[in-house]
């Protein structure tokens, strides 16, 4: 099995012995020589804990990088697949430096016929560090997703109108704009990760301002008096005459999805912005006439 990335301490020097033989024909600027090998440029990179070094475009150890044997005749010693783990301090403390500072050491991991195994490791100076990839919760993305969801406050509508008296004993149709009852759907990014968080309307909730509340699985059905034997599954028949306040309140079931890392699933149910209107609640006053002849 191949040696790959760091290999600390004492074992890192006790395989310097296997690492003493000469170069093959396929050496990659003379890494399967020994220790004493050095590179410069490059970019380090942290990946899942690990960083690794990426040599100079057009360098052989680029060629080396690459995922297939070079063009051309087949050379049964030319390494190829490469990967470079940086070795970082503790390659350092064991091995001592290798060049110019500030450098490390690298440790290639090939494929290819030929290579040793494991195959020595080479310093490298002057590489630049690439920007620390944020690992992004994307759940996070999605709470920030449904802040964008722009839920808007319901329109309330009754029977009878809300600007005309409503009816002690007397059913009063409750209802929201139908328009409003539809998904919505919202994005947001971070990094790598775009999540799109999704809200369904549930319920409307109205609070009635007399210390009764009315749940109402959809938006209500709209009042048509030309339809006077039409019915609702969404109304309230108010106990008592006053003036009272009613606040209208749609839920909405919120699940998010994303792109550019795992995950999907369910925010909870959230409720939009609520509406309030203003209603008057009178008695109807029957007038008793005397029959005509009597005292």
């Amino acid at each position: 099995m191949r040696a790959r990335l760091v290999i600390p301490g004492v074992v890192v020097a006790a395989l310097l012995v296997a690492w003493s033989a000469p170069a093959s024909a396929g050496d990659l600027g003379g890494q399967d020589s020994s220790s004493s090998v050095q590179a410069s440029g490059g970019t380090l990179t942290v990946e899942a804990g690990h960083t690794y070094w990426t040599p100079p475009a057009n360098s052989s150890w680029a060629s080396g990088a690459q995922s297939t044997p070079p063009s051309g005749t087949p050379n049964p010693n030319q390494p190829y697949g490469c990967t470079y783990g940086a070795g970082g301090p503790s390659a350092t403390a064991a091995l001592g430096v290798g060049g110019p500072e500030p450098g490390q050491w690298v440790f290639p991991d090939c494929r290819g016929p030929g290579v040793i195994d494991p195959m020595p490791p080479f310093w490298v100076s002057g590489a630049t560090p690439a920007a620390a990839t944020v690992q992004v919760d994307p759940v996070v993305v999605a709470e920030q997703a449904a802040k964008q969801l722009g839920l808007s406050s319901p329109i309330i509508e009754m029977a009878p109108p809300d600007g005309s008296a409503q009816l002690v004993g007397l059913a009063s149709w409750l209802w929201v704009d139908s328009g409003q009852w539809r998904p919505m759907s919202a994005s947001a990014s971070a990094g790598p990760v775009t999540t799109t968080a999704t809200a369904v309307p549930t319920k409307v909730v109205f609070d009635m301002g007399d210390g009764a509340s009315v749940t109402c699985n959809g938006p209500g059905t709209p009042y048509n008096p030309s339809a006077p034997n039409a019915t609702t599954d969404c109304s309230y028949t108010w106990p008592s005459p006053g003036t009272f306040t009613v606040t209208a309140t749609i839920f909405w079931s919120v699940t998010w999805s994303a792109v550019g890392a795992a995950g999907g699933g369910d925010l909870g149910v959230q409720a939009g912005p609520p509406a309030t209107v203003t209603v008057t609640v009178t008695e109807s006053q029957a007038v008793n006439t005397p029959a005509s002849g009597s005292d």
